[in-house]
């Protein structure tokens, strides 16, 4: 599994949940039967969690899933387990990973994948986010930030300001990007249309027709809103159309930092 930091850490909050009402000497066993390290004499959950390798992050997931009622059991109140449970699962889906169901939509006991992945290769929005704050655009932090509230809204459910925000990261770095270029490409454009952007981008020889075509129709695609393409639910559209999103930012941060700081 490759999990973002917030994966991480709303791992450990759920972890946390069994802090005061009972030892933690159950989750110590729990994390060195797969491999983590908890060799400290004032053990926490962030030290030994968020630097361990995904594939034993997912062999704990895995053995927490399997034995989810036994430790919803341990917890009182029940909605306690059952709130931090909930963000686990969506902070998940965020990464592209959802629990499997059979074909009668009940748990198989295990988490799949919502669409392609390379084991062992970082969380694709934690790369994004260290390329913004390598770039030194004036904006980055803003755009990390419209990154956050993207997420916070998925785990809200409120997959409208989802996929509002993603179409904003995009939108803003793009015309971070432009301003930043003008000073050695110069050239007109509206800062406030989309179109004008890309336009500027491609004629100012940083993306090509067809990137300017695949930026024009995923920003066009997550314009949508509530309007849910047929076979879709709300929040399976909002995740990939946030993905959609953050995958192109980082094609245009990426592309940005190779030609303006290559040996960084």
């Amino acid at each position: 599994m490759n999990l973002s930091k917030r994966s991480k850490l709303s791992i450990c909050q759920f972890f946390g949940l069994f802090r005061h009402d009972q030892p933690m000497d159950q989750f110590r066993f729990l994390l060195e039967k797969h491999g983590l390290d908890t060799d400290r004499s004032e053990w926490d959950l962030e030290a030994g969690i968020l630097p361990a390798s995904n594939e034993k992050i997912g062999a704990v997931l895995d053995e927490v899933l399997r034995t989810k009622e036994t430790l919803r059991y341990e917890v009182v109140p029940k909605y306690r387990f059952d709130q931090r449970w909930k963000d686990l699962l969506l902070c998940l889906e965020l990464d592209g990973y959802r629990l499997d169901l059979d074909e009668y939509g009940d748990g198989t006991g295990s988490f799949v994948p919502t669409e392609p992945t390379i084991e062992g290769v970082q969380a694709v929005e934690d790369d994004l986010i260290a390329e913004l704050r390598r770039s030194g655009l004036p904006r980055a932090d803003d755009i990390v930030r419209v990154m956050e509230s993207s997420a916070e809204a998925f785990r809200r459910e409120d997959f409208n300001a989802c996929l509002s925000n993603s179409r904003v990261a995009l939108e803003s770095l793009a015309r971070s990007i432009a301003q930043q270029m003008q000073g050695s490409q110069p050239g007109e454009y509206d800062p406030g249309r989309w179109g004008a952007i890309v336009a500027y981008l491609r004629k100012s020889g940083f993306i090509d027709c067809r990137e300017e075509a695949a930026l024009v129709g995923v920003y066009g695609l997550i314009s949508r809103a509530s309007h849910t393409p047929i076979g879709f639910s709300e929040k399976e559209f909002a995740r990939l159309g946030r993905s959609l999103a953050l995958g192109f930012c980082y094609f245009l941060i990426k592309q940005f930092n190779g030609q303006y700081h290559p040996h960084q």
